[in-house]
């Protein structure tokens, strides 16, 4: 073959694979229907994603409808996740779709300091924190696990948080006064240590079939739930926040998968 031929055939080649429609990937994300989740939502729906954008109620979820009127890359399902049959309905539903990025966002505050502090401990609010935030996790990563074992990315997210970090409790040794900042949250920073550790497992008993799992704290974001804690005001927008996040679960691999990370991509200390 002749040096003008060749090049012809590698042109009409490019020109071949650029005409072939690329199909994208997909997300699917749960607690979509406001805060940091609608921000998700979002920005993949931006960057050309497949976006299955679940929620507890979408009939009533205006942001949510409206997003998906500007951008028809994102299809909403109903799912509460601590209703494990409309988890199993929605994978059944769903089946041999692949899922390249598994989203777990939903979660509760479970109320404020009022019953998150020792006298005033509300134990029928912490089950249910529990349900949502450490239960839902993993029923949804254990049902989607064959969609995402399809998938390109095989990779598998829960939205944690700083103050799920053990270490970082202040030390107690001379301590006489409890910092204004300082807030024990038992409810919601005990079912985040512990979707941290769910999640950490499996990190390890995935990493053979090839899937990531992310640990990812958003930090200190301007939402309802940040309100509810009494920290509003001290936060970073839900952009700034998810636009950090994605780029670190675009980075996530071998080597950070079951890592605590913060969203600036430093590593938290359990």
């Amino acid at each position: 073959m002749n040096l003008k031929n060749y090049i012809y055939l590698i042109l009409s080649l490019m020109v071949l694979t650029l005409s072939v429609p690329v199909e994208s990937k997909t997300v699917l994300i749960t607690g979509s229907n406001r805060g940091i989740g609608l921000e998700f939502t979002n920005q993949y729906a931006q960057m050309g994603w497949s976006v299955i954008a679940s929620s507890r109620t979408p009939e009533d979820d205006k942001e949510l409808i409206k997003l998906s009127r500007e951008f028809k890359n994102i299809s909403i399902e109903k799912l509460d996740v601590i209703n494990h049959k409309q988890i199993d309905d929605l994978a059944k539903k769903l089946k041999d779709v692949p899922i390249d990025i598994l989203l777990n966002n939903a979660g509760i505050l479970g109320g404020g300091e009022k019953v998150q502090s020792i006298g005033n401990l509300d134990f029928e609010s912490m089950e249910n924190v529990y349900k949502v935030n450490t239960i839902g996790p993993l029923k949804v990563a254990e049902a989607f696990l064959d969609n995402v074992l399809l998938s390109v990315e095989k990779k598998i997210i829960v939205i944690t948080s700083g103050t799920a970090s053990i270490a970082n409790v202040p030390d107690v040794s001379g301590v006489k006064k409890i910092s204004k900042y300082y807030k024990p949250l038992y409810l919601y920073r005990m079912s985040k240590t512990a979707i941290n550790m769910g999640f950490r497992n499996l990190a390890v008993e995935l990493a053979p079939q090839g899937v990531h799992v992310g640990i990812m704290a958003p930090g200190i974001v301007e939402t309802r739930l940040l309100k509810q804690a009494g920290y509003s005001g001290m936060g970073m927008s839900t952009k700034e926040s998810v636009t950090n996040v994605i780029r670190n679960i675009e980075n996530l691999g071998p080597k950070t998968s079951g890592k605590y990370i913060l969203f600036n991509g430093k590593t938290l200390p359990w």
